[in-house]
């Protein structure tokens, strides 16, 4: 631990990337009473499943569970001095509570931070009706009926109204395509740099966004080494020779207890 530790702390630039294994359990969901009660009343019906999203998100409202507040806490420590960059897959947005950088932060799958229209009809994102939010925490609580309910409507088309994250019908690529930019310009600077290199959680979900940029990076570039820690994928490949190390832990569990 001492030795990644060393590496960030004489790295140039550093780039971590927060894959699927990182994302916080909406299992926790499946565990709470109401909600298995709330999952029958809805049923099949796919005009109520817009819902779950909002119930996902007063989850998040709530406070983050302590192990990714530690976990971020780490992430934030290990980072704050140097030059970096993040890339998430995660869509909990816990990684915008971390007191980092945001103009160093991109989350291509989107999250639960702004809405759009899921027929994406202008290319334009909005904040989340907090009415609805607060029809859905009544319904939550046993003040309102499913049926008093109203799904959040677009005012420009009046399609359904939708948070802005990777599955919906016509994802609005607009919620990150500028950090995406700000992020490639920022890997230029990279070339034949002291770069360390953090993979948290990556597995298969969409490794062109981060398992395999990150490995075409360590085999390019001789300077850069990479740490992937991953439970089960943690393997790297035999071309980036001893520039990399491969870690067999849960990255939640590394942040939080090992560094």
């Amino acid at each position: 631990m001492q030795e990644i530790r060393q590496r960030i702390e004489d790295a140039e630039l550093v780039l971590v990337g927060l894959g699927e294994a990182f994302q916080y359990d909406w299992g926790v969901l499946l565990r709470d009473d109401r909600y298995q009660e709330i999952e029958k009343e809805i049923g099949d019906d796919e005009s109520r499943v817009w819902i779950v999203s909002f119930l996902q998100k007063m989850i998040l409202r709530r406070g983050s569970e302590e192990r990714w507040r530690r976990a971020y806490q780490t992430l934030h420590g290990l980072l704050k001095d140097k030059n970096y960059f993040v890339v998430s897959l995660c869509m909990d947005d816990y990684l915008y509570e971390a007191g980092l950088d945001e103009k160093r932060l991109v989350t291509p799958c989107g999250g639960f931070r702004r809405m759009q229209c899921d027929q994406n009809c202008a290319g334009e994102l909005s904040a989340m009706p907090e009415d609805s939010y607060e029809a859905v925490l009544q319904y939550y609580r046993g003040e309102r009926s499913i049926g008093e309910l109203e799904e959040p409507r677009c005012e420009k088309c009046g399609g359904k109204l939708r948070f802005n994250q990777l599955g919906v019908k016509r994802y609005a690529e607009e919620g990150y395509l500028e950090q995406w930019n700000v992020y490639t310009k920022w890997l230029q600077g990279t070339v034949n740099k002291d770069f360390c290199m953090i993979e948290l959680g990556a597995g298969m979900a969409y490794p062109g966004i981060i398992r395999f940029p990150f490995e075409k990076m360590a085999y390019y570039n001789r300077k850069a080494f990479l740490y992937r820690v991953h439970p089960q994928l943690y393997q790297l490949g035999e071309e980036i020779g001893g520039r990399g190390r491969g870690i067999a832990r849960d990255p939640v569990d590394f942040l939080e207890k090992d560094l």
